[in-house]
């Protein structure tokens, strides 16, 4: 599934977020290499996964699946000065993987992308990961949006169990009346998580791994806020309360949930 119906070509970066692409003629060399995600290291696949929420609550994962639409590795972090929006980064862009797919958070096996990733051997500083199924400028596309992340667990606190589900998209559900200043709200800036901090250089040989621990998603949840539907209790898709909107900015920031890095020989 690709994350854009477009096909990127290694050329300069010409700051129009339909076109971030990698700059093979200043310097390093133009490589095709494999991409693959997972959950974090210590995940046993096929087994739950434990987490720690807010306010004492503990709680298990038994699913957790995550779409990536792409990634994209770029030469520079932004700084104060930089004229670089979240969607955009400054400068070249060194790697892409374009072609997405679902990734089992609960599983510490690599996953791979269904194409090879394109870039140059320019060191990396700054990564995206796209959370889109479609055209990432638009709310609309698809229609019916993609759930982006899906969870099922149970959480418990002074021996109350909470049963949970999450069925996250990221659509016109998250475009802001506000906007920007020019008053227009940016679906890409929910859609693209940037920039997570790197420091990796892609190669001939080896693989660009991707891993996310989805126990980095609850923290500051408060699963006694949740409402329940049922016998379950459930996060909304809107962000309207506590532990609704908390689990939504963890997934979208780049905090301690991704983590890039580089191994020598592709899985």
């Amino acid at each position: 599934m690709r994350a854009r119906r477009v096909t990127l070509r290694l050329l300069p970066l010409l700051f129009v977020l339909t076109t971030p692409a990698c700059d093979g003629t200043t310097g390093g060399e133009v490589v095709d290499f494999t991409a693959v995600a997972s959950g974090p290291a210590d995940a046993v696949t096929g087994q739950p996964l434990a987490f720690e929420g807010a306010s004492g609550w503990r709680g298990t994962l038994t699913r957790a699946k995550l779409h990536i639409g792409a990634l994209y590795l770029a030469e520079a972090m932004p700084t104060a000065d930089a004229q670089a929006t979240s969607c955009i980064l400054p400068g070249n862009y060194v790697a892409q993987v374009v072609q997405g797919r679902d990734i089992d958070l609960l599983s510490n096996e690599p996953q791979a992308f269904p194409a090879r990733g394109r870039g140059t051997t320019l060191e990396a500083l700054a990564g995206q990961v796209w959370l889109t199924n479609g055209d990432v400028n638009s709310a609309d596309d698809p229609t019916p949006p993609t759930v982006i992340l899906h969870l099922l667990g149970s959480a418990e606190r002074g021996g109350e169990r909470r049963p949970f589900e999450a069925n996250l998209t990221i659509a016109s559900n998250r475009v802001s009346s506000s906007g920007d200043a020019t008053g227009t709200s940016l679906i890409c800036d929910e859609r693209i998580v940037s920039p997570i901090p790197t420091a990796l250089q892609v190669r001939n040989g080896g693989a660009l791994w991707l891993r996310v621990d989805p126990r980095s998603l609850f923290r500051n949840v408060d699963f006694a806020e949740l409402e329940a539907a049922g016998d379950t209790f459930v996060f909304k898709d809107d962000s309207s309360d506590q532990p609704s909107a908390n689990l939504y900015d963890n997934l979208t920031h780049a905090g301690a949930l991704y983590e890039f890095s580089w191994v020598d020989q592709a899985p």
